[in-house]
C-alpha cells in the first residue's frame, strides 16, 4: 500500500492527507454540494452570540493567514475501485472526477467551510493559501458514518440526525441498489405515494435513526436529546453493518407494502350508512398501513430490538445473524399468508376493523400513541414468528 495512506482496520477505511488551494478546495466542495442548494444549509445556522462570535472571529483568523485543523472529506467508492487503490494500482486522486465527485461528503468541518467561503468573498487572495484535507475512503457507508459519529471529536455528538444527512445520500444510493422493489423519493421531489413501496428520502433518516436506536421514542425535529439513545444508535453502527443490516429489514417492510397494496384493495360504497362509517376508517386498503411514520417506525424499530437486541444489550455477529434469521422468517411467513388468501378470508386476516378501532382512543400525544401502538404490534408478530390466525391479534397487543 502506498505509503500516504493508513489503513483504518477497524472501520476498513483508508485515510490520507493531502495540502490543496482553498480555491481548489471550495471548487471540489461546490461540485459535490451543487445539487444541495450550497455548503450553507447543511448546517444549523449558527444563532446564540457566542457561536456567531466566535465564527467571526474565524473568519478574521483566515484572512490574516491562520492555519485550520484539516476539513475531513468522506468518498463512498465500489468495492472493485477500492481494492485498486488499496493495492496501489490506481492513485486515490483518481476517485475525485467529475463522475464520483457528487458521492463526497463534508464529515468534519463545515464550519469552517463556511468560514473560507465568507473569508474568500471578503478578501479573495486567500483563495490562494493551502489548507490539508483528509480524505477518508471506504467502499460502505456504514464506516463513514462510524467514522463521522464516533472519531472526529472523541465523544459522542449532540445533533446526530443533521450529521447522518451529511452522508445520507450515499447512504440512500446503497438503499436503492440493496432493496429490492423500493422507489425512493428525494427530499425535493414533489412527488407523492401513489402505491406500496415508495418512500420520502428523509423519512427513511428517521427510520434508519429509529432501527440503529432500537426504539420508537426518535425526536428528529433538532436533536435526539436522549444521551441513552445516543449512545445506543451509536453503539449499533459501531459493532455491524448497520446500514446493509437496515437495508435487510427495510426490504422486509417494502415486500409486505407492496403485496398488501396489490391484494388488499379499497372497496367503494356509495351508501350513505357506509360512508358515515367509513369516514372513520383511517385504514381501508393495504396501501394505507404503511402509508404514514407509525406504522414504518414501528416496525423498524421492533426489528431493531429483535435482531441487535433490547438498548444496552451488546450482541456478537453470530447472534445477531441468529436474530436476524428469525426476524426474516417471522416475515416470510406473514407474506405467505397475505398470498394465499382472498377476499373476505384476507379481510378477516388483515383485520382493519380491529385496527381503526384501536386507533380511535385519543391521546394527549396522538403521534406517540401510534408509534407505540405499532411498535408494541410489530413485535408481537415477531415474537410469534408470524404464525397468526389473524393480525387483529398483533393491533389488540397495546
Amino acid at each position: 500500500m502506498n505509503r500516504s495512506i493508513l489503513l483504518d482496520k477497524k472501520l476498513k477505511c483508508m485515510s490520507v492527507i493531502k495540502n490543496m488551494s482553498v480555491r481548489e478546495y471550495l471548487q471540489m466542495v461546490e461540485k459535490a454540494y451543487q445539487n444541495r442548494g450550497g455548503i450553507s444549509g447543511q448546517r444549523e445556522a449558527l444563532k446564540q452570540k457566542t457561536a456567531i462570535s466566535i465564527r467571526n472571529r474565524m473568519i478574521e483568523d483566515i484572512k490574516e493567514g491562520t492555519i485550520l485543523p484539516p476539513v475531513v472529506i468522506g468518498i463512498v467508492t465500489d468495492a472493485e475501485q477500492y481494492k485498486k487503490v488499496e493495492k496501489g494500482e490506481i492513485a486515490y486522486e483518481q476517485l475525485i472526477t467529475n463522475d464520483t465527485v457528487e458521492q463526497l461528503s463534508i464529515i468534519d468541518g463545515m464550519q469552517r467551510t463556511t468560514a473560507l467561503m465568507k473569508a474568500v468573498s471578503e478578501k479573495e487572495e486567500v483563495n490562494q493559501r493551502e489548507l490539508r484535507v483528509e480524505y477518508w475512503i471506504s467502499d460502505n457507508s456504514n464506516s463513514l458514518l462510524y467514522r463521522m459519529l464516533i472519531l472526529n471529536t472523541g465523544q459522542v455528538p449532540w445533533n446526530v440526525r443533521r450529521q447522518i444527512e451529511i452522508v445520507f445520500s450515499g447512504i440512500v444510493k446503497e438503499i436503492k441498489e440493496h432493496v429490492a422493489g423500493i422507489e425512493v423519493f428525494e427530499i425535493d421531489d414533489s412527488a407523492k405515494r401513489s402505491k406500496g413501496g415508495q418512500y420520502q428520502a428523509d423519512g427513511l433518516v428517521e427510520l434508519f435513526l429509529a432501527f440503529g436506536a432500537r426504539t420508537w421514542k426518535i425526536n428528529t425535529k433538532e436533536k435526539l436529546t436522549d444521551e441513552f439513545t445516543r449512545h445506543d444508535f451509536l453503539q449499533s453502527s459501531g459493532e455491524t453493518d448497520l446500514v446493509r443490516l437496515f437495508c435487510e429489514v427495510l426490504e422486509c417492510m417494502v415486500q409486505m407494502d407492496i403485496l398488501l397494496d396489490a391484494k388488499y384493495k379499497k372497496k367503494e360504497d356509495n351508501s350513505e350508512e357506509k360512508k358515515e362509517e367509513n369516514s372513520i376508517e383511517k385504514f381501508k386498503s393495504g396501501k394505507e398501513l404503511f402509508a404514514g411514520q407509525p406504522a414504518r417506525i414501528g416496525f423498524v424499530a421492533a426489528a431493531g430490538e429483535k435482531i441487535m437486541g433490547r438498548p444496552g444489550d451488546e450482541r456478537d455477529k453470530e447472534k445477531i445473524d441468529s436474530s436476524k434469521k428469525k426476524f426474516k422468517n417471522a416475515i416470510l411467513n406473514v407474506i405467505r399468508n397475505l398470498e394465499k388468501k382472498n377476499g373476505d378470508e384476507l379481510a378477516e386476516y388483515i383485520d382493519f376493523a380491529t385496527l381503526n378501532q384501536v386507533m380511535e382512543r385519543r391521546t394527549a400525544k396522538v403521534g406517540d400513541y401510534e408509534r407505540e401502538l405499532f411498535y408494541g404490534a410489530f413485535k408481537v408478530l415477531v415474537e410469534e414468528d408470524g404464525e397468526l390466525s389473524s393480525l387483529g391479534i398483533c393491533w389488540r397487543a397495546f
